[in-house]
Parts: structure tokens; sequence; C-alpha cells
């Protein structure tokens, strides 16, 4: 009897195992190459209950921020592997995301203001020291935050696309609009002007 009872639980394990080890009827993970075409920018609030988009054209200068928005051309989708199973399964899965790869990495961006911002950047200086990039719950330089990008391989088409921080408020003129130059790895640059903002 303790036979037949330890055969039908080996047998049920067994069903159980073959089971968990198929996949849950995914498509295949497509290798995705794209390039950057362009980029969009977008007036940011903090001060709201998370940093949000706005067209207000008055904002603390201490809450103001850009989003930065990679536009991108899909260049060549690679042929998906396809892998088979015996059964279906049963449980609930989560199928794996495509696989996204920029043909070009950035090397840097750079913040410009078409008004004076203090005593030492007049117009058309770089300001990126000023601002911070967010990434989740961080605020990062600039620098860093296209640094730590490289490191972990992972250059999206959302990079800055949580926002650009003003970390210094401007001393000479209010009212700005901030143009973004974003210099690409095949020498290419991307850039585009916010519209204009006072700084209060």
């Amino acid at each position: 009897m303790i036979k037949k009872i330890l055969y039908v639980f080996i047998l049920a394990l067994m069903a159980q195992l073959i089971v968990a080890c198929v996949n849950c009827n995914c498509p295949p993970i497509r290798t995705i190459y794209y390039t950057n075409k362009g980029i969009s920018l977008k007036n940011m609030d903090s001060a709201l209950p998370q940093p949000s988009v706005t067209n207000t054209g008055i904002i603390a200068s201490t809450k103001y921020g850009i989003q930065i928005q990679l536009l991108t051309q899909q260049l060549t989708l690679s042929k998906p592997q396809i892998s088979w199973g015996l059964m279906q399964s049963a449980y609930a899965c989560k199928c794996p995301e495509d696989d996204f790869i920029a043909k070009e990495g950035i090397l840097s961006l750079k913040v410009f203001s078409d008004q004076d911002f203090d005593s030492t950047h007049p117009k058309n200086t770089d300001l990126s020291l000023y601002f911070k990039a967010k990434r989740y719950d961080k605020l990062l330089p600039i620098i860093d935050y296209i640094k730590s990008s490289k490191d972990m391989g992972y250059i999206s088409s959302y990079d800055f696309y949580e926002g650009i921080f003003l970390q210094v408020a401007p001393t000479v003129s209010k009212k700005h609009k901030f143009k973004i130059v974003i210099t690409l790895s095949d020498g290419r640059t991307l850039e585009a002007e916010t519209t204009e903002v006072e700084l209060s």
C-alpha cells in the first residue's frame, strides 16, 4: 500500500516537473536594433505629487525639470529562435520582453540657455553641471548617469525620460528657453529646445 502511494506521489511530482519546465506560450524574444533620430523636450514640475510634465509658464527653480524623450527608428529585427515544449503550462507566467539595442551610445548631454543664467554662465554656455538626472528615486550628476548607463550596458530610448532637474536657481534672468544637445558615439548631435519658462 505504501509503495502504491509513493508511486502515485512520484508520478504526480514528475508530471508537475514536466509542466513547470516548459514555456508559457510566450512569443519568441526578438532583438530589435534602433537608431536615435532626434529628441523631444517637455518642461517638468517636481512640486506635483510626483514629477510630471506641465504646460505652466511659471515653475519654482528648485522644482524645475526637463523630460527628454529620444526619438528612435527601428533598423533591423533579428530572426527569433523557436523553442518547443511538450505540454502547456497551467500556471500564470510573465513573458520576457523584447531586447532593444541602440546602434549608438550617448557620449554627452549639454544644457544651454538663451538668456544669461548667472554671473559665470552667460547665455549659450553649458549649464549641465547645474542639472541632475533622475533614476528611480535618486538624482545623479549627468556625467555619472551616462557612465552608469554604459556600465550596465543599458542605453535605451527611455534614458533621461524621468527628467533632469535644475539644482541651482538663476540669478540674472528668470525667463529661459533651455536647449539640450546630446552627442552620440557615431559623431552626430541631437538637439531641441524647451518652451519658455519663468523660474521663480
